[in-house]
Order: structure tokens, then C-alpha cells, then sequence
């Protein structure tokens, strides 16, 4: 993946809660599921994928956990003061943390290499041309394909 080696930083809105990531993108996705366009406030989530070792969580967080539609324990750890989202983690996928793309604010982010919960996915959004696509979620330990 090209985004290595180079210290990026996800941001909440006020910027008090920051994670700060040091290791390489294992993947991007856009998840339709109904508990992301809660969170997000949108049509779909967009999220990058690191293990969770190249991952520093800096500023005060607030955690919120809830069991994911396939039943598993799912934390995300939000800012007190602005309410964003800033990292999450969960029992499926052992060691891998996910950031929402936007916390980056970086326009040049990969694109999304798989989309996943379609069955849950809006008419009109069309993901992009050559991804891998799911009905629901990814098989435990499918955090793959790489990112590019």
C-alpha cells in the first residue's frame, strides 16, 4: 500500500481527540449497514483499516460499544466534547481498527476497495467500478484486499 511510513493523523471535528497512525492501510471500505449511516449521519461509511499496533489514540474519548448486526461486540470511541467518531474496533476482526476516511480530511485518500451490508445499500449509490462487494460483511479474518 502507498500510504506507509508517513505519519497521518484522523481528527475529530475540534480536534481535541486525535489517532495517530504510523503502519500501512490493509483496506478502505464503505459499509451500507444500518448502525454506519446512523453514526455517520449519511448514506454509507467510508472507512480505512490498520492494525491496531500502528494505531496512538491521543486526547480524551468516550467509548461506545454495541453488538454489530452479525452479533458481535463492536467500540467506538467518539470525542465528549464535539460527539466524532474517531476509531473503532471490534471482536470480528482481532488486532484491526478502522478510522473514518473523513477524520483524515485528506482529499487524495484512496478510494474504497470493497462495499459491504448492500443488502442495506441506497438505490442510488453506485460504488466504484472493480471493488469486491458484499451482501452483508466480510468473512472473520477478510480484511483483505490490500489497499493499493
Amino acid at each position: 500500500m502507498g500510504r506507509s511510513s508517513v505519519e497521518m493523523v484522523a481528527r475529530c471535528l475540534c480536534g481535541q481527540f486525535r489517532a495517530v497512525v504510523t503502519g500501512d492501510l490493509k483496506s478502505v471500505a464503505m459499509c451500507h449497514c444500518l448502525a454506519c449511516k446512523r453514526r455517520s449521519g449519511s448514506a454509507f461509511a467510508y472507512n480505512a483499516f490498520y492494525q491496531t499496533s500502528d494505531v496512538r489514540l491521543e486526547g480524551t474519548h468516550k467509548v461506545h460499544e454495541r453488538e454489530g448486526q452479525e452479533g458481535r461486540k463492536i467500540r467506538r470511541l467518539f470525542c465528549p466534547e464535539c460527539g466524532t467518531t474517531v476509531y473503532s474496533s471490534g471482536e470480528k476482526f482481532p488486532g484491526i481498527c478502522n478510522i473514518p476516511v473523513g477524520a483524515f480530511a485528506d482529499p487524495d485518500f484512496p478510494a474504497p476497495l470493497v462495499s459491504l451490508f448492500e443488502e442495506s445499500k441506497h438505490a442510488w449509490v453506485v460504488p466504484p467500478p472493480g471493488i469486491e462487494h458484499y451482501v452483508q460483511g466480510r468473512a472473520p479474518g477478510a480484511v483483505r484486499p490490500e489497499a493499493k
